[in-house]
């Protein structure tokens, strides 16, 4: 059995009523936005890594595209939870007087009022802090899994590796990262 070709704007016009049915049954309600778009990609690579052989075409891309729509509101979930702690704490330290990291946070009436910086800033602390036990590998795993959402089979095609060295970054940076004490840090 041979895979059929198709241009992507073909693809897309036959295809896309897929990714709004996965949307709906997720009871994702934004009909042009960044969902729609996670799932086109996710169609699109489905369609790519198509194995003929394994079974039907469309039961594979339904498969890829609400696979890849629940990580995409997973991560929607965390970012704005985190936003949220975020805000909650920069309100508290801005009106209270507090100092963060040995500075005053910069209020909007004393100008370089910068809500991004501060954020850009914030995420780099956190992420050197919560990977400063990693090793070079697994850090790599970490920035390309878990921040970039990467597949395994993505990282190992970026750095040139087996699958399964990416694997094994993987577990062991994920033992490593449940050893640690969250209380404390």
């Amino acid at each position: 059995m041979t895979k059929k070709r198709w241009e992507l704007e073909d693809f897309i016009e036959q295809n896309q009523r897929r990714v709004y049915y996965q949307m709906a049954r997720l009871q994702i309600g934004e009909r042009e936005g960044d969902y729609f778009q996670e799932g086109l990609v996710a169609m699109w690579r489905a369609y790519e890594n198509y194995n003929p052989d394994k079974g039907p075409l469309a039961t594979y891309m339904n498969f890829q595209i609400r696979n890849r729509l629940v990580d995409v509101l997973r991560q929607s979930i965390v970012e704005r939870k985190y936003f949220e702690q975020l805000s909650i704490q920069y309100k508290g330290e801005t009106y209270s007087g507090n100092y963060m990291d040995g500075n005053k946070i910069p209020s909007e009436k004393e100008g370089g009022f910068n809500p991004e910086e501060i954020i850009a800033q914030k995420n780099e602390n956190d992420f050197f802090k919560l990977t400063a036990i990693l090793t070079e590998k697994q850090k790599i795993w970490f920035s390309y899994a878990i921040i970039e959402g990467l597949s395994n089979q993505e990282i190992a095609e970026k750095e040139q590796v087996s699958i399964e060295a990416v694997k094994s970054w993987a577990k062991s940076a994920k033992r490593k990262l449940r050893s640690v004490d969250w209380g404390r840090t």
